[in-house]
């Protein structure tokens, strides 16, 4: 498996998607933490732990993948991911791949777990299509993070307080349609990320200081976190320029929070920019 700076093929749709990283909760500080990758080439599955899992005092081995420094490879689906699966059989299956974007007659297992990030209720481990620098532009795909906690936060960019109310906020999640753009905005002062990213609606063009509310036309309004797995590759990008990102689908108000948004970023990379400079995604395996 090779870096995300190295000749991977441009991030495709979903369905294409090959390679992705397996994030881990950890229950000390709640954040995650890319331990693994996990791939498909049409033919056999592969996993490999990170550089960034040989650093974790408190992580510990998968179930059935003990050896952090072996490749995994199979042409059945490793059994933990396994059941990240819906089985066709199941009479909520039809409702369950159109609500993650999925054709019922033709979704596979590695398309369930791309179009969901993989996630189960309770679980620990979520994931995300492997971000990449492709043709000159940085391309991510992912969902957006804490929607539930937006009305609740003291929220801050560029000397704005952002104000948006439980009503506002859905509201606007509601009125979210594919290929709507949204930008992405550094947040001042998080106490748990210093590099957090802030995703939003509207075009922002106010004086610094001033408190904007979703009522002025055209003011951003907060609707969640870039993955912190990103935020500072993104803050990186957000350099003395204005980054955006697209709308791939969204949930319904119903759905679990996490997996409300999904995202695109695909923007041009400035010279020497990478995904992971520091190589925390890397396999800590070659072969």
């Amino acid at each position: 498996m090779q870096s995300a700076t190295a000749d991977e093929a441009a991030l495709q749709p979903p369905s294409f998607v090959n390679s992705l990283l397996v994030l881990w909760q950890d229950p000390s500080n709640r954040r995650f933490v890319p331990i693994g990758r996990f791939t498909f080439d049409g033919e056999a599955y592969s996993f490999a732990y990170t550089r960034a899992a040989a650093n974790l005092t408190a992580f510990r081995p998968l179930p059935g993948m003990p050896d952090v420094r072996r490749r995994y490879t199979s042409v059945r689906i490793p059994a933990l991911f396994n059941q990240r699966v819906m089985s066709s059989s199941r009479n909520d299956f039809a409702n369950y791949a159109r609500g993650i974007g999925l054709d019922p007659a033709t979704a596979t297992p590695w398309e369930q777990i791309v179009h969901s990030g993989g996630t189960r209720a309770g679980d620990t481990l979520q994931f995300m299509p492997l971000p990449i620098v492709d043709a000159g532009r940085a391309r991510a795909r992912f969902f957006a993070n804490g929607v539930k906690y937006v009305p609740t936060a003291k929220l801050a960019s560029n000397g704005r307080t952002l104000l948006v109310s439980k009503e506002e906020h859905e509201q606007a999640i509601r009125a979210l349609k594919p290929g709507d753009r949204l930008r992405l905005m550094r947040e001042d002062n998080n106490p748990v990320d210093q590099y957090a990213c802030l995703i939003a609606s509207g075009l922002p063009n106010p004086e610094p200081g001033s408190v904007l509310t979703p009522a002025k036309h055209d003011q951003p309004l907060p609707l969640g976190w870039v993955p912190r797995v990103l935020s500072e590759d993104i803050w990186s990008l957000l350099q003395g320029t204005q980054v955006s990102c697209s709308v791939i689908r969204v949930g319904p108000p119903g759905a679990p929070s996490h997996q409300r948004i999904v995202l695109d970023l695909d923007h041009p990379a400035p010279p020497g920019f990478r995904f992971d400079a520091r190589g925390d995604w890397r396999p800590l395996v070659d072969h």
